[in-house]
C-alpha cells in the first residue's frame, strides 16, 4: 500500500484546482446559455439549473476527496508512533492475555509517576527494547498532551520532519479549523445559486410554465400557465 504523501499547498493541490475549475466552467457555460437567442427562457432555466447541480456535485466530491486524503495521511502518521497495547490481530487468546497484562502493568507504572519519571521509563524502554513500557509511556503522553515526550521520541525515531506540527495541522483541517481554512472556504464553497435554478425548481413540473410565470387559478386547485 502506497504511503499517503503530505498535502501540497492549495495552489498546487489537484482537488483545490478541480473546485476552482468547476466554478470557472459553470460561469462560462451559464453565460453561454444566457446569451443564446435560440432557446426559450424555460430551456435556459433547465440547462443552467443542471449546470449548477453539476457544479455543486463536483465541488462536494473534490472536498470529500481532499478530506479522505487528509484523513489517510493522519492515520498513517499516527500509526508511526507505537501507542496502545499494539497486539496483532492474529495473536492467540493466550498470547493476547499475556501481552495485555504486560501493557496494563506498564500503564499502571507510567500513570503513577511524574513527567521526569516517565522520561526515564521511556529511555529505559528504548535501551532494553521493552515494547510494553514504550507503548505505555507514549500512549500516556499522547492522551495527556505531553508534547515534549512525543516530540523527543519522534525526532529520534522518525524521518518525518515537523511530525507534530503536521499531525496538529491535519487534525485542525479535519475539524474545520486551522491556517488553511481560508483556502478551503474560498475554493470549496459553491457559487451562489443562480436565479434560473430557483425558477426551474418552481416550473419543472409544469411543461407550459416559463420562468417568472406564476400562472393563474382557473378553478379551485387548478393553475393555468400562459406559456410566456
Amino acid at each position: 500500500m502506497a504511503i499517503p504523501q503530505p498535502l501540497p499547498h492549495a495552489n498546487e493541490d489537484a482537488y483545490h484546482l478541480a473546485a476552482r475549475a468547476s466554478k470557472a466552467t459553470f460561469t462560462d457555460a451559464a453565460q453561454a446559455v444566457r446569451e443564446n437567442p435560440n432557446i426559450s427562457g424555460r430551456a435556459k432555466a433547465e440547462q443552467i439549473a443542471a449546470l449548477y447541480d453539476a457544479h455543486i456535485r463536483e465541488t462536494a466530491q473534490a472536498y470529500q476527496r481532499l478530506t479522505d486524503r487528509c484523513r489517510a495521511r493522519l492515520e498513517y502518521l499516527e500509526g508511526l508512533v507505537p501507542v496502545g497495547p499494539g497486539i496483532p490481530a492474529d495473536t492467540s487468546p493466550a498470547d493476547r492475555a499475556v501481552l495485555m497484562t504486560a501493557f496494563r502493568a506498564a500503564w499502571d507504572t507510567v500513570k503513577d509517576t511524574d513527567r521526569d519519571g516517565r522520561a526515564r521509563l521511556l529511555a529505559e524502554a528504548e535501551r532494553f527494547d521493552d515494547d510494553a513500557m514504550r507503548r505505555a509511556v507514549l500512549t500516556f503522553a499522547l492522551d495527556n498532551a505531553e508534547t515534549p515526550t512525543i516530540r523527543g521520541w519522534t525526532a529520534l525515531h522518525l524521518d518525518q520532519k515537523g511530525y507534530l506540527d503536521e499531525v496538529g495541522g491535519l487534525r485542525e483541517a479535519l475539524a474545520g479549523r486551522g491556517i488553511d481554512r481560508a483556502w478551503d472556504m474560498q475554493d470549496f464553497k459553491p457559487l451562489p445559486k443562480p436565479q434560473e435554478a430557483y425558477d426551474w425548481r418552481l416550473i419543472a413540473d409544469n411543461p407550459n410554465a416559463q420562468p417568472g410565470d406564476t400562472g393563474r387559478m382557473v378553478s379551485p386547485g387548478v393553475i393555468q400557465y400562459g406559456g410566456r
